[in-house]
């Protein structure tokens, strides 16, 4: 009997993160999520295998770096349960203990062969759809030499590809001339990058790049990124036109007034971002709520970001004009911070 065929992308199980690798990960290969250290790897991966764990895959968590009761904290801040989730402590820097002081070889190489071992077990006996290594820097650490450091990753790669295991490779970058990340691209399926800077004002700004993906056309660029409570790591696909998604026909969108949508040869582009400027009076929110009011009609669910507007001033602009009833009308979110 023929056995059931495991799905061919594997969700990322982050909102917006498959959208931009157009349906998630392509299945049976190893990916390498890079980034800063608090920029969301570990709770992406979390989120990760919780997306198996939902479709009732077996998930590994193989951490060099961190302990069970951390990955526990990090998960019970966001009022989520790892159970189920098989979580492998290793530590690298103490794979050997006295063995070390009676061999011939180097004790970075015993380390490594204890490691990588520890590590086959594991897969071997649990037989895992999902897959989390955490994290390559440990392994950078005790090798100090790059050849040898790609030797123990393309070991890993195929290990895991003969056993069908989706494998995301946590890469915890540092701020050296020698940890660009550059010698893992070459080996990895994709390489996904998570960005974190403290701009001169306001808060952390995140981003990610699907810096490589192959055989998917990604959408290509910088995406924002937020860390939020119980939702962990969500993504913001940035709007490119012409690639919205296939369930997503292209429509011209119209304001109602047909002089106006003539103007734009026959309305707005979908998946475009129009900026309208004027002085004081000149009509820019009037024509705003032209688009809005037009939508509404079509049924669409419209969004208004007031910054400088109260809602007393502009719905009696909007009745002024024939565009609203006295209350906001029905469909519309408006906020106003």
């Amino acid at each position: 009997m023929a056995k059931n065929k495991k799905a061919t992308v594997a969700s990322t199980g982050v909102f917006g993160l498959d959208e931009i690798l157009r349906g998630g990960l392509p299945a049976s290969n190893l990916y390498i999520l890079q980034g800063a250290p608090g920029s969301g790897k570990t709770t992406a991966a979390l989120q990760f295998l919780r997306a198996g764990l939902e479709k009732g895959e077996s998930c590994i968590y193989v951490s060099l770096s961190q302990t069970a009761a951390e990955l526990n904290a990090i998960a019970t801040s966001h009022g989520w349960s790892i159970e189920g989730i098989r979580i492998e402590e290793l530590s690298a820097s103490d794979a050997v203990n006295s063995a070390a002081d009676q061999t011939i070889f180097q004790t970075a190489e015993l380390r490594l062969d204890e490691t990588r071992r520890a590590i086959e077990a594991a897969i071997e006996e649990h037989k895992p759809d999902r897959l989390v290594y955490d994290s390559l820097l440990e392994i950078r650490l005790i090798t100090g030499d790059t050849l040898r450091f790609r030797r123990e990753l393309l070991g890993f790669k195929a290990f895991s590809a003969k056993r069908n295991v989706v494998a995301l490779v946590l890469d915890t970058q540092t701020s050296g001339p020698d940890r660009s990340g550059e010698e893992v691209e070459g080996i990895a399926h994709g390489v996904i990058r998570f960005d974190k800077s403290l701009e001169e004002y306001g808060s952390v700004r995140r981003r990610v790049e699907v810096s490589k993906m192959q055989g998917v056309p990604v959408a290509d660029g910088y995406h924002d990124m937020a860390i939020r409570e119980r939702e962990g790591v969500v993504v913001f696909p940035r709007l490119v036109p012409g690639t919205a998604s296939e369930t997503v026909k292209p429509q011209l969108i119209k304001s109602g007034v047909d002089e106006l949508d003539e103007m734009f040869g026959g309305g707005r582009e979908s998946g475009t971002v129009t900026l309208v400027i004027g002085q004081s009076g000149t009509g820019k929110s009037t024509m705003s709520s032209l688009y809005a009011t037009a939508a509404l009609k079509r049924g669409e669910s419209v969004a208004l970001f007031l910054f400088e507007e109260r809602l007393r001033n502009i719905l009696p602009a909007l009745r002024g004009h024939g565009h609203g009833p006295a209350a906001v009308p029905s469909g519309w979110a408006i906020d106003h911070p």
